[in-house]
């Protein structure tokens, strides 16, 4: 009896200087898992990404390519005005024609010239006023993808937020049940000691502790990864986490069914399919001006004089003695055929519009779809947290009951085992709840295109 004994306090010593080894190492990580990250509320992380998301910006760039064609096709109905100036300096000797001979140039060396030319186009088949309607569908086009960008850029953020805080969240679910292995590890070995205990529930209870340290470090890596996450969708230059003081849910209060139902209709997915009908629609009334002639009228003015001397003044000189000549032309062009091109554009600009009116539609019955998921997934997710909310008590008080019994011998470890699990999985189990409702939430914000 007494080898056995020796050999369970061996074993038992041998877990505890392995809890104990893992306890220091464990800690310290738990203490630097954010590794010096500052930490930022939810609010502020948005605003980075909306400011630095690879996506946003390019939308904003969108944004303001539009706005410089809109700019152009308000001045094509403006004529074009080109404006020539010219000097020369002619010296040297010819060939006389009648005697062979050698002679100096004759004249004044110097001549200038310069000139204003303006050509508008009069008729074009109404392009450019197509053209003028296509563009500033382009230009909803890129605000409503501006919108959409920065919603989706919102929406990641939340996802690694949450993920920062559910991490958080486990991390002291974790710590709660290392608390508990230890007492037990602790209640254990003393009944062991005592004779009244076996060697198994020691060793089982050496590996709760064990597996509590796991869960930690888990926690811990989880964090480490989120945060790291976080901070390249944010697009910050220094490592961000997750404030602690947003690990609270505020005050869920939405919108009806109905209403959010209506406020999808009119998202960033359905304007942004709806823009695109728009701008499909305007290139093919576009492309039907090509079956009308155009008109186009256009004026020059042409100067040239010849001096003895430079004067530099002469390159814009319009009065005086010189040669100078005005014309104004008026010009019709109609193109008669061109081997069926503009014909296959016009079919192409039909399909265009087909297609776009197709993605409209789908748009449109899949923000119908998601709005039915994400208010579904967020209820569910409401009710799980309420269940498990009351599960937490309910195993936290089978727990104090199966210690008091084990402590008396009136139950076996097991017993104590599984209360203790099932206190650890409803834990885990309203952290993936509130997860949950958290991104639900957060993809009902990105569907309507309103924070919610």
């Amino acid at each position: 009896m007494t080898c056995w004994y020796r050999l369970e306090q061996t074993i038992i010593g041998v877990a505890l200087f392995g809890a104990v080894t893992m306890a220091a190492p464990l800690c310290a990580q738990t203490a630097a898992a954010d590794d010096g990250a500052r930490p930022i509320s939810l609010r502020e992380a948005i605003e980075l990404a909306s400011r630095n998301a690879p996506a946003a910006v390019a939308a904003r760039g969108l944004d303001r390519n539009a706005a410089a064609a809109r700019r152009q096709a308000l001045g094509s109905y403006a004529p074009n005005v080109n404006m020539s100036a010219g000097s020369g300096h002619t010296q040297g000797t010819t060939i006389n024609n009648f005697n062979g001979q050698l002679t100096a140039l004759s004249g004044n060396p110097w001549s200038y010239n310069n000139g204003l030319g303006l050509n508008v186009e009069l008729f074009d088949g109404g392009r450019r006023f197509s053209e003028i309607k296509r563009i500033r569908a382009t230009a909803d086009v890129a605000d409503v993808s501006a919108t959409s960008a920065r919603f989706d850029a919102s929406l990641q953020v939340k996802q690694q937020f949450y993920a920062a805080l559910a991490a958080r969240e486990s991390a002291a679910a974790a710590a709660a049940q290392l608390e508990q292995a230890e007492q037990q590890l602790k209640a254990s070995s003393a009944r062991l000691a005592a004779g009244v205990a076996t060697k198994s529930d020691s060793l089982r209870s050496a590996i709760l502790v064990g597996n509590a340290r796991l869960a930690v470090l888990t926690a811990d890596n989880d964090l480490r990864v989120a945060n790291a996450s976080l901070t390249r969708i944010a697009g910050s230059t220094t490592l961000i986490t997750a404030s602690p003081a947003d690990t609270l849910d505020t005050p869920l209060t939405l919108p009806t069914e109905d209403e959010l139902a209506v406020l999808a209709t009119d998202g960033p997915a359905v304007r942004l399919a709806t823009a695109n009908v728009a701008v499909a629609r305007a290139a093919k009334r576009s492309q039907r001006s090509t079956y009308l002639p155009t008109l186009t009228m256009g004026y020059n003015y042409a100067f040239s004089q010849n001096s003895a001397g430079f004067v530099g003044r002469n390159l814009l000189l319009v009065g005086g003695d010189h040669a100078s000549r005005q014309t104004l032309n008026f010009n019709m062009t109609y193109q008669l055929y061109n081997g069926f091109s503009r014909e296959t554009q016009s079919v192409q600009a039909d399909v265009a519009l087909t297609n776009a009116e197709a993605q409209l539609r789908d748009a449109q019955l899949a923000a119908r779809q998601n709005l039915t998921s994400f208010v579904r997934s967020l209820q569910n997710a409401q009710a799980r947290v309420q269940v498990q909310l009351a599960a937490i008590a309910a195993s936290e008080e089978d727990l104090r009951v199966q210690q008091q019994r084990y402590a008396l011998g009136a139950s076996t470890l097991l017993d104590l085992l599984t209360s203790q699990t099932q206190l650890n999985e409803s834990r885990q189990a309203l952290i993936q709840a509130r997860l949950d409702g958290r991104i639900a939430r957060a993809q009902l914000s990105a569907l309507v295109g309103r924070e919610l």
